[in-house]
């Protein structure tokens, strides 16, 4: 009975959530403006279409409207094998800026971190990291079945 009930919760091999070699996910990091040392923590959630990037940022309110607590942005782009170029717009808010953000950045071998710079058209800029937070459902999957001590 406890056999059956836990490959219940074993995703499929194939899993269509499977993030081995594409940077759909979850991530966290931080980015700096250039003339501060106190970085600013953000968000994102990533989907990696065959080498196309989409998706969405959600970073503390540092500016805007005094009311506003969080700023939101669509990101689009495209990635290269160990390189990642996406635009961040901010979305509508009050006080806050439509300006295109470019960031570039550098991918680790893993897949798991990429770190790199952004800017501004009038050449504002800084830096950023991010570290994947999650690895998809098949990773996931993976570990329980390791826990459970399961054969496939």
């Amino acid at each position: 009975m406890f056999e059956d009930f836990a490959k219940a919760w074993i995703v499929p091999e194939k899993s269509a959530f499977s993030r081995e070699s594409d940077l759909t996910g979850l991530w966290s990091g931080e980015y700096w403006y250039s003339h501060s040392v106190r970085p600013t923590p953000f968000s994102a959630h990533i989907i990696d279409s065959g080498g196309t990037i989409s998706g969405t940022t959600l970073e503390p309110a540092t500016f805007g409207s005094p009311h506003l607590t969080e700023l939101s942005a669509d990101i689009s782009g495209s990635r290269g094998a160990l390189s990642v170029r996406f635009t961040k717009i901010y979305h509508l808010a009050p006080g806050v800026h439509r300006n295109p953000i470019y960031y570039s950045g550098t991918v680790d071998e893993k897949l798991t971190m990429i770190d790199g710079d952004w800017r501004f058209t009038d050449g504002f800029s800084g830096r950023f990291v991010l570290v994947r937070a999650s690895r998809g459902a098949k990773a996931e999957a993976e570990k329980r079945t390791v826990a459970l001590g399961i054969d496939r």
